[in-house]
């Protein structure tokens, strides 16, 4: 059994539509990861928070913005995240978010998403 934060797939769009990554400078190789609370973090966070190569970037509501090198010490962030925020997550990589919304909105232009 593992624990599973569920959003819409509109609110998944609006999160790209944002794109919180764009105010960091990060490597050509970083990886994006989004990590879902169950509601906001209520405690006092001074960001960036990093580890091993792995930075904690920024929280929006109850979403987490990471960015990490792969390296050969594997998944390193899930240990940033975990330690911060504890285990009762749910993580996915940027990518794995925008195919989410790919296939669970159908293409619209901005004006159509709006009525």
């Amino acid at each position: 059994a593992f624990y599973t934060i569920v959003r819409a797939a509109e609110d998944l769009r609006d999160l790209l539509e944002s794109d919180p990554y764009a105010a960091f400078r990060l490597p050509a190789n970083a990886k994006r990861v989004v990590t879902f609370l169950r509601g906001p973090h209520k405690g006092r966070l001074s960001l960036p928070i990093e580890l091993d190569g792995a930075r904690i970037l920024a929280m929006k509501g109850a979403e987490i913005f990471t960015a990490y090198t792969p390296s050969p010490r594997g998944p390193v962030f899930m240990a940033l995240i975990e330690k911060t925020f504890g285990e009762h997550v749910t993580t996915r990589t940027w990518e794995t978010v925008k195919k989410c919304v790919a296939a669970a909105l159908p293409a619209a232009t901005p004006a159509q998403r709006r009525r």
